[in-house]
């Protein structure tokens, strides 16, 4: 039986039979009472095994997800120095020697601009329409062809696009070799 059915079995005995004007042995006590006793003794036991119980549970769970964590990061190689982009005075710490480690440094290295004007892309089409669209009048975002942004209200927009100034262009990720599906379809001005 699942402890839901005998913990509704257990309420609808303890509220159903506490009949308190039948006379049960002396004088002062009833069966009602004797029910009552029964029930606060029993739905204080249904209490710490529905709320204290758990929390231990879920404490125990904390602590040893806590001690995993920390054994993990102790096998985490961290260097004396910063390296970022495959740049820094702790690459070569961090690459061990490994010669893989230092090409994918090196590749990282080489695409240093390109990959930071993509962060910087991404991140300002992810953030900006939407203030923008709400501004009274609202602007709308239009990628100009060095990369740069430009805000056009709704009738200067609609005289490019008839002009056929404005193309639609998917946003790219990982160097134009994915659809970064996290920024919506960018406006893009056509010289």
């Amino acid at each position: 039986m699942k402890s839901t059915t005998l913990q509704t079995i257990f309420l609808f005995i303890c509220l159903g039979n506490i009949p308190s004007t039948q006379s049960y042995g002396s004088p002062d006590t009833s069966r009602g009472d004797f029910f009552k006793t029964i029930c606060k003794a029993a739905g204080s036991s249904l209490i710490v095994s529905q709320t204290l119980l758990p929390l231990h549970t879920n404490l125990m769970n904390d602590v040893a997800n806590a001690v995993a964590i920390e054994k993990a990061e102790s096998n985490i190689r961290r260097a004396g120095g910063t390296c970022a982009y495959g740049v820094g005075d702790g690459c070569e710490e961090l690459s061990g020697g490994n010669e893989f480690i230092k090409e994918l440094q090196r590749k990282s290295a080489a695409n240093k601009e390109l990959a930071q004007k993509e962060y910087l892309s991404a991140y300002q089409m992810k953030n900006y329409p939407d203030f923008f669209a709400s501004l009274s009048p609202p602007k709308f975002m239009v990628k100009k062809p060095d990369g740069t942004f430009a805000l056009y209200e709704a009738d200067e927009l609609t005289e490019l696009k008839k002009a056929g100034k404005i193309k639609i262009e998917k946003p790219m990720a990982m160097g134009g070799q994915v659809i970064d599906v996290t920024v919506k379809p960018i406006l893009v001005l056509v010289e």
